[in-house]
């Protein structure tokens, strides 16, 4: 496997890994709780809970890519700022997920006020 592929990988199983650490947050609100949940609570995953779950997952994948291209037996990290495919990927995932979440919470269900006069009949 080359080292873009290895890469990529990584950077994969980082947003899966956030994001399945992200569902259990979310599911119960939306089955529980669909009507008591408000906006505060998903403003509160997406600055709070997001780039904390992210920093971990993320964090761990640099550092694992920083090892494997530098060939060194322990974590290292090979500067202390992220390049730029770094911090785009990081970026973009960020982005990504608040609008995943963002569009889980929005109601699913039909607004009545298009639908009123054919649900009435």
């Amino acid at each position: 496997m080359t080292l873009t592929a290895t890469t990529i990988l990584l950077y994969l199983v980082a947003l899966f890994l956030t994001v399945a650490t992200l569902w259990p947050f979310t599911y119960p609100t939306q089955t529980i709780f669909p009507k008591k949940t408000g906006p505060q609570f998903v403003w509160v995953l997406i600055v709070v809970v997001i780039p904390f779950v992210m920093l971990f997952y993320f964090g761990l994948a640099f550092l694992i890519d920083d090892t494997i291209s530098e060939g060194a037996a322990w974590l290292t990290a090979k500067e202390e700022e992220l390049s730029f495919t770094e911090g785009l990927v990081a970026a973009v995932s960020y982005v990504g997920l608040s609008g995943w979440l963002w569009l889980r919470w929005r109601p699913i269900a039909p607004s009545t006020k298009i639908l009123g006069p054919i649900i009435r009949r």
